[in-house]
């Protein structure tokens, strides 16, 4: 009988809208192209494909009047990484989720490299940062080349051998996430890991933009914004007026909200006034987001939206078994590169961290853009004061950052 060992993995994400000193200290690479070979191609399109199913999932296991707020990509570089260290039908199931059958593990890891190294390029006002590690417990005997092929690959990932289930971890572990998530979370792990945990992998997604069109300060006021349940909570809702890209629905709204460089967009779907969120998202599918989005049009907005700061946990273990990745579940998980007992999964959870306001270039731009409005044309009212769904994506690569539905503040 298979000996049966426990595997935790574990991720943060932190996604912030301020500038400070460590933007200014990023350094950019210069041109860098987004990948556009057919494997990265293929492998961007899979995990684009996945992230629907698993928010819908997610969601489902959920309190439908809490937030959620997912990282896609964060997922999908850490599944690559386990991809890489198992074998049989559990790497099977592991593609066939990620949207990637036929592609290798190695090629994977390869397209998710090149577009962490495309995002260096973007500079100090839009940065997108993937960090990933490998916890091994005192008693793991890792295969001989899982050092070497985990620090080499594409997706580096550091490795440290520790006492898993020790205070002492958890604090090393913690202190690892709030560095690379620019001290946003800095408690991933509220307990020590049990005394069975034998591997913890762990990602960190650190996002930090500047608005392209930022909004002005002087002008946020407060007011109400009705949670899901029903009651009212008083928000600062900042306010802009721009030609932003914008497709009015049948019983949603879409606005796209530029990034500094243009190529990344926090996407946001408003239900008209009188209709559910959870009703209008339950049918929205990668084709008629893709068709909503197409149809967009560029058209003057007066947007009002709140000032937030949220902060979400998620646990993937049972949407990925739903969604047919049952295996690594399970005593039939086959992970060799880790270990020649292999470890299963027990846990795949994401710590969310979201901050968003004002903040971008200097005010000034806000003036010197109105001269090239037209002023004549009625604006499109687009006031965020209700429930709503959003995305952070990339269009080049059309891969999704970011994912949630914000049903109260």
């Amino acid at each position: 009988m298979k000996t049966v060992k426990k595997i935790i993995l574990l991720m943060s994400a932190a996604f912030l809208y301020t500038t400070n000193g460590m933007a200014q200290r990023h350094t950019a690479q210069k041109d860098v192209p987004c990948p556009s070979d057919s494997i990265s191609k293929a492998v961007f399109k899979g995990a684009t494909n996945m992230a629907y199913p698993l928010f819908q999932n997610t969601d489902n296991a959920n309190n439908n009047n809490e937030n959620i707020i997912i990282s896609p990509l964060s997922l999908t570089e850490l599944l690559a990484i386990l991809a890489n260290n198992a074998d049989g039908n559990t790497l099977s199931q592991i593609n066939e989720v990620m949207g990637i059958d036929g592609i290798n593990a190695t090629n994977t890891s390869e397209a998710f490299g090149k577009l962490n190294d495309y995002f260096t390029s973007f500079g100090s006002k839009l940065i997108i940062k993937n960090n990933n590690s490998i916890w091994l417990n005192t008693d793991v005997k890792p295969k001989g080349d899982l050092m070497a092929k985990s620090r080499t690959a594409p997706l580096k990932a550091e490795i440290r051998n520790t006492s898993l289930a020790m205070e002492n971890t958890r604090s090393e572990i913690n202190l690892w996430c709030t560095r690379n998530t620019n001290n946003s979370i800095k408690e991933a792990l509220t307990q020590p890991l049990s005394n069975d945990s034998k591997v913890a992998l762990i990602n960190t997604i650190f996002f930090q933009g500047s608005w392209k069109y930022p909004f002005d300060t002087d002008v946020t006021r407060p007011q109400d914004f009705t949670n899901a349940n029903g009651s009212k909570t008083k928000v600062m809702m900042m306010q802009n007026e721009f030609e932003f890209q914008a497709f009015v629905g049948d019983r949603i709204d879409l606005i796209r909200i530029p990034y500094i460089n243009g190529s990344v967009y926090m996407e946001i779907y408003l239900p008209h006034k009188g209709e559910n969120l959870d009703d209008c998202m339950r049918s929205l599918n990668r084709k008629q987001d893709f068709q909503m989005r197409k149809n967009a049009t560029k058209q003057k907005v007066a947007l009002d939206m709140p000032r937030m700061e949220l902060k979400c946990v998620t646990d993937f273990s049972e949407p990925l078994q739903k969604m047919g990745m049952t295996d690594a579940f399970s005593a039939e998980a086959t992970l060799p590169g880790i270990s020649d007992n292999s470890p299963r999964i027990t846990d795949i959870k994401q710590v969310m961290c979201i901050k968003i306001n004002e903040e971008g270039a200097p005010a000034a731009s806000v003036r010197d853009r109105v001269k090239d409005m037209d002023i004549t044309q009625a604006p499109l009212f687009f006031t965020i004061n209700r429930p709503f769904f959003f995305t952070i994506r990339e269009h080049k690569s059309g891969t999704i950052l970011f994912m949630g539905k914000v049903r109260k503040l």
